[in-house]
């Protein structure tokens, strides 16, 4: 099979590798209908990120069942399940805690992830443990399905960010991980506002909300209505690069989320501002517990399946990752980055 790698040449290519099987009786194979392009994976293509040579990447994604373990009981062949990538040992010191976001893996090396340090979801076929697949609600389109796992995401952040429906919450960005931070704080009933640059997904975020508006424009309109401030109790980088303009926005005694993935990035503190304004910065790592009310989540809201915007079959690769990053990769030309959530379509 064909499957997307990122290589020891430091790039993503096309390899040829032998489909999976089941190699335990608690296994299962996937067959991939759609996997999505995430921003970590944008990371490491643009040098943000490192990223392990010879992995295949991806890790968004959803399926059919085609082939089970003998001691597997959770699914069977031929449901339709998301893909959980996230596979915590169990056994590290922060796995017995229950903190599985936390997991260091039983070699302490690192949570096996896959797409990041396992093989991934860029391929037609993946095999996992039966414990990290998760059966769809009938009726539910791939196209909702494959953002379950950012929706666990985006879930987890609120979660632990302690948001409830009398904050006032700012999403800076409106990316596919912005866009459903904000309909996530409209569904709890949130006054929540999002900003964004890019035309195309400025006016696609303006389909699910009235209030998102470019970075410049805030303090007008959209203020929220009450404080005297027009700040906000949570402010929600989804872009990784915008704690100037969170630190701007916060309300004393509010929450800052950094939640865009950028390594490249970094900012000075000032200490005492935090101290004197009580502001907390939130970082809530991976996803703990949340995949099952994701994946209710979705089912209660299917018009974010409107999300995926463009798909593309593997060998196409290059075209999908540019118009993402918009610019061309050998000339540095700038592309129009017309898209919302690209997938990939097997």
């Amino acid at each position: 099979m064909q499957a997307l790698a990122w290589t020891e040449r430091g790039r993503l290519e096309l390899i040829e590798q032998e489909s999976p099987s089941c190699r335990t009786s608690g296994e299962v194979k996937v067959k991939i209908e759609l996997a999505g392009i995430c921003g970590t994976d944008l990371a490491v293509i643009a040098g943000k990120e490192p990223g392990v040579p010879g992995i295949i990447r991806g890790h968004e994604a959803v399926g059919t069942v085609v082939e089970t373990g003998a001691d597997v009981s959770r699914v069977r062949v031929g449901d339709r399940v998301v893909i959980d990538p996230n596979q915590s040992c169990g056994e590290c010191r922060f796995c017995r805690k229950g903190q599985l976001h936390l997991c260091i893996g039983r070699s302490r090396q690192g949570m096996p992830i896959a797409g990041l340090n396992l093989p991934g979801t860029f391929a037609p076929y993946f095999v996992t443990d039966e414990s990290f697949v998760h059966r769809l609600p009938d009726g539910m389109s791939w196209e909702a399905a494959v953002l379950v796992e950012p929706l666990a995401c985006v879930l987890h952040n609120f979660k632990v960010a302690g948001v409830t429906r009398e904050d006032r919450v700012l999403v800076l960005g409106s990316g596919p991980m912005g866009l459903l931070c904000q309909i996530v704080g409209g569904a709890l009933g949130c006054f929540t506002v999002g900003t964004e640059i890019n035309p195309y997904r400025l006016s696609v975020a303006r389909r699910f909300s009235e209030r998102v508006v470019l970075p410049e424009e805030l303090g007008g309109e959209f203020d929220p209505p009450a404080p005297e401030s027009g700040k906000y109790d949570v402010v929600i980088d989804t872009v990784g690069t915008q704690m100037a303009l969170a630190e701007q926005w916060v309300e004393r005694g509010g929450r800052i989320v950094p939640f865009g993935i950028n390594g490249s990035y970094q900012y000075i503190l000032t200490p005492t501002h935090y101290v004197q304004h009580a502001v907390k910065i939130i970082g809530a790592g991976e996803y703990l517990g949340t995949f099952e009310p994701a994946l209710k989540f979705a089912a209660d809201h299917p018009e974010i399946a409107s999300l995926v915007t463009r798909r593309y079959p593997l060998t196409e690769y290059e075209t999908a990752i540019q118009e993402l990053l918009g610019y061309d990769f050998s000339t540095g030309a700038r592309l129009p980055a017309e898209t919302m959530k690209t997938v990939f379509v097997f």
